[in-house]
């Protein structure tokens, strides 16, 4: 499965350096601004990097020492980040494995995360992961639209999804195995997540028989095409697929924000007609106005209909066009 990052970080340089390299790295990413959230997250939950910006405040150093408290990430491996050459030997005291510091380089900063990245896979990899090259669905219930699988093993599954998950919750799977006849059942708890839409999911309930498939289809790929094989971040869908469905929450909100601010447009200029140009309010105001309610309505409307937006509609639509040119 993918590993999952804590980032602790207010500063937008280093965010703009690192998310791209960990995104790239096909690492699971969440970004904390406040020590006392990041505190409460590693107490609660297992990371397999966390980065903490170590400032003059003293907020990254008591993350650092929580972490290597009474935490499940006591053997986490963490990455901090100074702005001061003093307090690179404080963030390794404190227990940092390595430190950036800043003005953080990409070269610098690339080489430090693919050195943890590989540490990570020597560390919790229990089963061997294999890249779907091919676009595959995947059911997963309570759930209107089907999710793309990145990857699979024996152990869990990475998937491409619009809808969003929560950590720890346990869903029905129901897919085809990519390039067989055999359909595999099973429960999933999602383990990590990411704002790109990607989950990460291990089996909780799955028969001997789907096991078995699993397992022999993974050594299949690793007989035939062993680059197939992926090293956290090697799992990709056909490039068009990839990089819609990476856009796919945006794109809809654009969309579904479109529809209002269209209507509220109308709104107003059916209203300036009546009215014979003599608005009581400003017309300013008369579009704020018609903008709030027309969202409220619009969301209430589609929520109590229990249906997909209109955005979302269109993007599937689109995903669909486009996955359809890439199927082999």
């Amino acid at each position: 499965m993918a590993a999952q990052s804590l980032v602790l970080c207010r500063d937008p340089d280093v965010l703009r350096t690192l998310c791209p390299l960990l995104f790239e790295m096909n690492m699971g990413v969440e970004i904390c601004l406040g020590s006392s959230g990041a505190t409460r997250m590693v107490r609660k939950r297992k990371f397999d990097a966390i980065i903490v910006e170590c400032d003059k405040d003293g907020g990254g150093f008591e993350v650092l020492q929580e972490l290597r408290a009474q935490s499940p990430n006591q053997s986490t491996i963490a990455v901090g980040v100074v702005d001061d050459y003093k307090l690179m030997k404080e963030a390794f005291a404190t227990g940092a494995n390595f430190v950036l510091s800043k003005p953080i380089s990409t070269e610098d900063a690339s080489r430090i995360l693919r050195f943890t990245k590989g540490m990570i896979s020597r560390m919790v990899r229990r089963f061997l992961r294999v890249a779907v090259q091919h676009l595959s669905h995947v059911e997963i219930g309570g759930m209107k639209d089907p999710a793309f699988i990145l990857d699979l093993s024996e152990g869990g599954i990475a998937v491409q999804s619009l809808a969003p998950m929560k950590h720890g919750q346990v869903v029905a799977l129901n897919f085809q195995l990519p390039s067989t006849t055999h359909t595999i059942k099973a429960t999933a708890k999602v383990v990590w997540h990411d704002a790109t839409g990607r989950i990460g999911m291990e089996f909780q309930e799955i028969s001997d028989q789907c096991r078995t498939w699993l397992k022999h289809w993974v050594q299949e790929r690793l007989k035939n095409s062993p680059e197939e094989f992926a090293v956290p971040g090697a799992a990709e869908l056909p490039t068009s697929v990839r990089v819609l469905s990476r856009w796919m929450k945006p794109l809809a909100v654009a969309i579904d924000s479109a529809f209002v601010l269209i209507a509220a447009a109308i709104f107003c200029l059916v209203a300036f007609l009546f009215l014979r140009g003599e608005a009581i309010f400003p017309l300013g105001v008369t579009f704020l106005f018609a903008l709030l309610i027309g969202s409220a309505l619009y969301s209430s409307l589609f929520w109590v209909l229990d249906v997909r937006f209109p955005g979302t509609r269109a993007v599937q639509s689109l995903l669909a066009t486009a996955s359809g040119r890439q199927v082999a």
